[in-house]
């Protein structure tokens, strides 16, 4: 998370379900916990599958 402008915080996110898991779902209640807990109203997530193996190759 960060501040894009002064009014704006921001957030970018990878977000690992199970592979059966309902992503739209899941998306909206990810979009939901951070606008209602946290304020943030802009966020780019990226629903990943528990079996995807994309990121793995990334240390951080």
């Amino acid at each position: 998370m960060w501040t894009l402008t002064s009014d704006m915080e921001v957030a970018t996110a990878h977000v690992m379900v199970s592979a059966r898991t309902d992503t739209h779902g899941v998306l909206d209640q990810a979009r939901a916990l951070l606008a209602d807990e946290y304020g943030i109203d802009h966020a780019t997530l990226q629903i990943e599958p528990d079996d995807h193996v994309g990121c793995d190759e990334h240390g951080w």
